[in-house]
């Protein structure tokens, strides 16, 4: 009995720590590609080039960063730095809600495109109506009197 529990331990920690160290080869170098494209300002010109998007999904320029980031990059990353964000210009409720919805609907989509095509879908059509989705969605949502009134409120 003893030798089962040993090999299930053993496999406990060696799936554990082959899973970190996997997770890892993907975060790290996307940390290192978003901070560069951070310290360049790139996501920010991408940024104001889609800044008309955020203006019938309710939402001020300074939500579209976080938006941006947490759609390409997963929900995860995208709370990281709309939390970060955050510290330094505080958005508005109504921001952080409709990026919520938006990202609810709508996140990771170059991992979950690849998921997909990987399985023979499409993956233009995949992510463009993911896309179309929340877009759609996050617009209807920021004119329910819900998301109007936070329109002031800071977090």
């Amino acid at each position: 009995m003893s030798e089962s529990w040993n090999h299930i331990l053993n496999e406990m920690l060696t799936g554990s720590l082959s899973t970190v160290l996997n997770l890892l080869k993907v975060l790290i170098p996307l940390m290192i590609i978003i901070e560069f494209l951070v310290q360049y300002n790139i996501l920010e010109k991408i940024s104001k080039r889609l800044e008309f998007m955020g203006k019938p999904m309710g939402m001020s320029r300074d939500a579209i960063f976080p938006l941006l980031v947490g759609t390409i990059m997963g929900v995860t990353y995208g709370a990281g730095t709309l939390m970060e964000l955050n510290e330094r210009k505080p958005l508005s409720k109504k921001d952080f809600a409709l990026i919520g919805v938006f990202m609810y609907l709508c996140h990771g989509i170059i991992e979950t495109g690849f998921l997909f095509g990987i399985n023979g879908a499409n993956v233009f059509v995949v992510v463009g109506v993911r896309l179309l989705i929340a877009f759609v969605v996050t617009c209807i949502a920021a004119r329910l009197p819900y998301f109007r009134k936070m329109e002031h409120e800071k977090v």
